[in-house]
């Protein structure tokens, strides 16, 4: 499934990666423009482990999170019965999801594929 997202008038293709396995929750993004995989996936929220948070992921090249990027944290304090209804809502439309005046930041990441995320909060420990 292919999404498309205008940055700077140029339409950039997002498409939903098919997967052998699907996870319930978790899924992949190709940035049609660079290649470059998104693993999209729940998490506990660093801030508020009672919540829950989406948590995107640059991939190697083998499609696996690459350890050796920092992710990026957002769509925080989610409650367990919401994490259905939020992911499948980007699941099914990224680029409307990536276009959110709150995901600028998140945007402009996946479309520079050498840009470092938003440092992450420090989370008290």
């Amino acid at each position: 499934m292919e999404n498309g997202l205008i940055e700077n008038g140029a339409e950039i293709g997002l498409e939903v990666v098919g997967e052998r396995h699907p996870d319930a929750y978790g899924f992949t993004i190709r940035a049609s423009g660079t290649g470059v995989l998104y693993r999209i996936v729940p998490a506990r929220d660093p801030r508020q482990p009672r919540f829950w948070c989406v948590v995107v992921y640059r991939c190697s090249v083998g499609g696996l999170p690459d350890s050796r990027e920092r992710p990026w944290l957002g769509s925080r304090g989610l409650k367990r019965e919401d994490l259905a209804t939020t992911l499948a809502e980007i699941r099914g439309d990224p680029a409307a999801w990536l276009a959110e005046v709150s995901h600028h930041e998140l945007r402009d990441w996946m479309l520079d594929p050498g840009a470092e995320p938003a440092p992450r909060p420090a989370t008290g420990r």
